[in-house]
């Protein structure tokens, strides 16, 4: 099984997170931003792309926050979650580069486990809300899926 890198972005306003939002199997799914590198990416270089792709913004990266690995329906993704320095643009749902249905600002407080992805709501809140030191690294997450 080859282990997939999975960069995303983390950004906030207002205490409210951005988010893309999708539909599988019936279910509603919240994506941060980010996706798979192409050719000789580096990681900040993919995120770069991704949010100027699907969202239409440009960024700047401020640090990597956390790290998980996920083992869905054997698939191995490890994910790179960066902390964004600064957004510019308003973001867009930019089709056809997203299948996202809508972008969508979750507000900290109501993150429920399981509707993220990457699975890290209790990370950020503990980070985020409550200015509680967290480990970058968030070992193996449980991920529901539904497809």
């Amino acid at each position: 099984m080859t282990m997939r890198i999975r960069p995303s972005g983390i950004w906030i306003v207002n205490k409210k997170l951005l988010t893309l939002r999708y539909s599988y199997g019936g279910r509603e799914r919240y994506n941060l931003p980010g996706g798979g590198h192409e050719g000789q990416e580096t990681l900040v270089d993919t995120l770069i792309r991704e949010f100027h792709e699907e969202l239409g913004v440009t960024i700047s990266v401020a640090h990597l926050q956390f790290i998980a690995e996920t083992l869905v329906q054997d698939q191995h993704t490890l994910h790179m979650v960066f902390q964004m320095a600064s957004l510019t643009g308003t973001p867009q749902c930019r089709r056809p580069e997203t299948s996202a249905l809508d972008i969508v600002w979750l507000p900290l407080e109501n993150l429920a486990p399981g509707i993220l992805y990457p699975n890290i709501s209790e990370a950020l809140q503990s980070v985020f809300l409550h200015v509680l030191p967290q480990p970058v690294h968030l070992g193996r997450i449980d991920q529901p899926w539904y497809g």
